[in-house]
């Protein structure tokens, strides 16, 4: 079980003991994404993740790439909507080493002129990465349409001309005003226990080791949807389609049986889209369905990709198989298995450490409070299939769609008859 202590600056520090791993991960989680940037600070969230790499007031790039791999562990980072995470993974005898590295890159990062001039380079290449994979555009553009007000709707990397703009001292300002105490949470998940990683955080992240002001954290506002289509043309072989409507928050008490439903249409081999539109009908190589849930709001969308000739056949399908759910509801057996799949992938990744800092990092950081797996099974398990037929119908309603594309053609659905069979 997890437990939690707060630092006399603010600091959150969250920890579990697993005595039956070697490792121990260890990460520091800014309270802070691209739903957070103003106007002209799109992607630069991102920026600061990259830049936190590049030196400190006692190690250059080198040194802090080297660090950690020399004693067999490893480092790395991401940033979201609503947090940036810097995580280290190692042997828990290399904690000390790991807990060092990390606070004197969050503290003392050193921002080199240099070496932005260097990484902006490879940070505009990651946009363009983006721009061409289909899948991961054709999602990006789903998110813009779904979320066309809301800086949820943003993309987290920030776009060519907002990345381009930065200066040093602007990636410097963000980070000093928004990785202070009170909006950052220290997560220990492994073989350290509690008391011997306090006092190792307090020697590294105490009342002394924080500089700067105080960011002033504004409430995110509920999002306004849209809905429609959007499609970007690219001459490539396939299709690639993500069709959805508006989700949930992740603190909704609709968001177990969400989980649910997105388990039984698109959530593994067993699930209804794999099935029909796979297996069935061999109009796709992939084909899933997905929830993502925010702080105030979220999204579910299915997607897929075929052949140019078979992309409407695809969304009557995709199309068929929501309706289905919303009109019929869900079979006994679909929510046993669904159930089934939840709990195992909770409880086995639990033995891994890295698993765990993810989920307490998470929750801490988003909603201030973490559920045990216990806790969080138990409401899987209550779920009955009245309670996803009424989610279905509260989601997936035609006037809340959303279709993007990305292909050599435009799909011709009508979004207002698509979901009917």
């Amino acid at each position: 079980m997890s437990s939690k202590d707060v630092l006399s600056n603010g600091l959150r520090v969250v920890t579990e003991y697993l005595p039956d791993v070697y490792s121990v991960t260890a990460a520091l989680w800014a309270g802070t994404g691209s739903a957070y940037e103003q106007a002209d600070e799109g992607g630069i969230s991102h920026v600061v993740e990259h830049m936190l790499f590049k030196g400190t007031g006692k190690r250059d790039y080198q040194q802090i790439a080297q660090l950690l791999e020399d004693a067999g562990g490893q480092m790395n980072a991401f940033t979201s909507r609503e947090y940036t995470c810097y995580y280290t993974r190692s042997l828990a005898e290399d904690f000390e080493l790991c807990l060092d590295l990390l606070s004197d890159m969050y503290l003392d990062a050193r921002f080199p002129a240099a070496e932005w001039a260097k990484e902006k380079g490879v940070i505009l290449e990651e946009i363009n990465m983006y721009e061409d994979t289909p899948d991961d555009l054709v999602g990006e553009m789903f998110n813009r349409r779904l979320l066309p007000a809301h800086p949820y709707g943003l993309p987290v990397i920030g776009t060519v001309a907002s990345v381009s703009s930065f200066e040093r001292e602007d990636i410097e300002r963000y980070c000093r005003a928004h990785y202070t105490p009170e909006h950052t949470v220290l997560v220990v998940a492994g073989a350290v226990e509690r008391e011997q990683a306090l006092a190792l955080v307090e020697k590294y992240l105490g009342a002394a080791a924080f500089a700067g002001g105080s960011w002033l954290k504004p409430k995110l506002a509920r999002p306004a949807y849209g809905s429609g289509t959007v499609h970007t043309h690219k001459d490539i072989e396939q299709v690639h389609v993500t069709l959805g409507v508006p989700g949930l928050a992740g603190d909704d008490p609709d968001i177990y049986a969400l989980s649910m439903l997105n388990g039984i249409l698109g959530g593994g081999v067993a699930s209804r889209l794999f099935q029909e539109v796979r297996e069935k009908r061999g109009l796709t190589y992939s084909v899933y369905s997905t929830v993502a849930a925010h702080g105030f709001g979220g999204s579910f969308s299915a997607y897929a990709s075929t052949s140019p000739k078979r992309v409407d056949e695809l969304l009557r399908v995709l199309g068929c198989e929501m309706a289905k759910i919303a009109a019929d509801g869900v079979t006994a057996a679909e929510l046993r298995r669904a159930q089934a799949q939840f709990k195992a992938g909770l409880l086995i990744g639990l033995e891994s450490s890295a698993n765990v800092m993810a989920r307490l990092g998470r929750e801490e950081t988003v909603y201030g409070r973490v559920q045990t797996a216990e806790e969080q099974v138990a409401k899987i398990m209550q779920v009955s299939c009245a309670d996803v037929k009424r989610v279905a119908e509260r989601l997936l309603r035609p006037d809340r769609l959303v279709l993007s594309s990305v292909g050599p053609v435009e799909p011709k659905a009508d979004l207002a008859g698509i979901l009917s069979c």
